[in-house]
C-alpha cells in the first residue's frame, strides 16, 4: 500500500466548512493516495465537497446511507445532520477499519466525531474528541492538535 501525507498545512480560519474540513484532512497521513470521502445521509454536500475540494485533492468523494457504512471503508466520515449520540453509536457499530470522523452538527465534540466543526465569529473552528481520533486509527500530524487548542483559547 502506497503511504501519503499531504505537503500542505493550513493553519488561516476558515469561512466555510469544507474549507475547514479539507484543512483538517491535509493533516492525515493515509494508507492510500485516494481515500474514500464520504458524506453519511446527506447527498447535498457532495457537490460542495467536490467543487470545493483543493485542486491537489485526490480524494473520491461520495454520499452514503448510514446502513452501508460497514462495507464502504471509507477513509473519511462526514456527518453532518446527526446527533452525537447517533454518530457515536455508528462509530461504534458500524465502521470496524481506520476511518477518520468530521462532523458539523457536534459542536461540543464529547462523543462522536473525532473532529467538530462549529461556527465561531464570522468563521469555522474545531474542536477534537481524542478518544474518537484514537478510535479512528488514522495518524494526525500532533500540529493540528496546537491549531485546535489556540483556536479554543480564544473564544
Amino acid at each position: 500500500m502506497a503511504c501519503s501525507i499531504s505537503p500542505i498545512l493550513y493553519a488561516a480560519p476558515t469561512a466555510n466548512i469544507f474549507t475547514t474540513t479539507f484543512s483538517i484532512l491535509s493533516y492525515a497521513k493515509w494508507e492510500t493516495t485516494s481515500p474514500k470521502f464520504c458524506v453519511i445521509n446527506n447527498s447535498s454536500l457532495v457537490n460542495d465537497f467536490k467543487k470545493l475540494a483543493p485542486t491537489h485533492s485526490t480524494y473520491k468523494i461520495t454520499a452514503i446511507n448510514v446502513n452501508d457504512i460497514k462495507s464502504s471503508h471509507c477513509q473519511v466520515l462526514f456527518f453532518s445532520n446527526l446527533s452525537a449520540k447517533e454518530e457515536q453509536s455508528i462509530l461504534n457499530n458500524h465502521v470496524n477499519f481506520p476511518a477518520l470522523s468530521l462532523s458539523s452538527n457536534n459542536s461540543e465534540c464529547e462523543s462522536g466525531s473525532a473532529f467538530c466543526l462549529y461556527k465561531k465569529n464570522q468563521s469555522y473552528s474545531f474542536k477534537i474528541n481524542m478518544e474518537s481520533l484514537t478510535q479512528s486509527q488514522i495518524h494526525i500530524d500532533p500540529r493540528v492538535l496546537l491549531l485546535a487548542k489556540s483556536s479554543e483559547s480564544a473564544e
